[in-house]
């Protein structure tokens, strides 16, 4: 079982409808990384009030996954935004990175699985 998310309680969010659940997959799949790549550039450019909006609309879209780890990795850097911390965040990013990188995966192979 994936330590990235919650499977139970993923498949119960979705009411065990795989093809919703593919979907969302596929949505996080591509603007999860675009994200990412906004909030790097945010952080390179010294936006720390956008590093803080783009990571809590990561944070959202990691948290229809029930993924506690990956969703805490996008809470940090929210925070390190919101406190206008930045020198803090490339070490951050990368963890969220690291996070995202896994979550997708897991989610990958479970979809997987349904084929």
């Amino acid at each position: 079982m994936s330590q990235a998310f919650d499977q139970a309680e993923l498949l119960a969010r979705v009411d065990n409808d795989w093809d919703f659940l593919a979907e969302t997959v596929q949505m996080l799949e591509s603007d999860g990384p675009a994200t990412l790549a906004e909030i790097r550039r945010l952080a390179a450019a010294g936006d720390a009030p956008g590093v803080g909006r783009a990571a809590h609309a990561l944070k959202g879209m990691i948290s229809n996954f029930c993924a506690p780890p990956a969703s805490a990795a996008a809470l940090a850097v929210e925070q390190i935004g919101k406190a206008g911390e930045l020198a803090t965040a490339p070490a951050a990013i990368d963890a969220l990175e690291a996070s995202l990188t896994v979550l997708i995966a897991d989610l990958s192979d479970l979809l997987a699985t349904r084929t």
